[in-house]
């Protein structure tokens, strides 16, 4: 192993001061940037259409002719923004659902990093396998329901 290189010193490199290697930003400024870029792409797809350019193409509708657990996401999310909220359950159940989770927790974040207030068993519980795992299998759940005669209500309604 090599020595660590010897500070530097203002006689080797004259008018040099020694510069902070990290500035000080903001606690608040990444959940900030995330919310309104979230915004931003949400509020595209408002003033975008996706019914107008014609039925979606989905890999899982191109193939095997059932519906994803996403289909029906984009137009859900339109509904949303619209302030529709019965067509945005109507095109996708997850995602009206999935938004009310995200606004909690980007609301629980910048208040966390704002207010230094620490919400470490909301942290090492997302970082749980087993929330991932719950997670992963309500998707697949929900993909095989939505496709089932029974519940037929579940598609993506185009």
């Amino acid at each position: 192993l090599l020595p660590p290189p010897p500070p530097p010193s203002s006689e080797s490199a004259p008018g040099l001061t020694a510069v902070p290697a990290a500035r000080h930003v903001a606690r608040w400024v990444a959940p900030a940037m995330t919310i309104g870029a979230v915004a931003a792409g949400s509020l595209a797809i408002g003033v975008w259409n996706p019914s107008d350019t014609g039925p979606a193409v989905c890999w899982s509708q191109a193939v095997f002719g059932v519906d994803c657990p996403f289909c029906g996401g984009t137009r859900a999310t339109r509904a949303l923004v619209a302030g529709d909220v019965g067509s945005a359950f109507d095109y996708n159940l997850l995602v009206p659902l999935a938004a009310l989770l995200a606004v909690i927790g980007g609301l629980w974040w910048t208040l966390s990093r704002a207010g230094g207030v620490s919400f470490a068993p909301a942290v090492s519980m997302a970082r749980s396998s087993a929330v991932w795992i719950g997670l992963l299998v309500v998707l697949v759940v929900f993909w095989v329901a939505r496709n089932l005669p029974w519940f037929a209500y579940l598609n993506s309604g185009g």
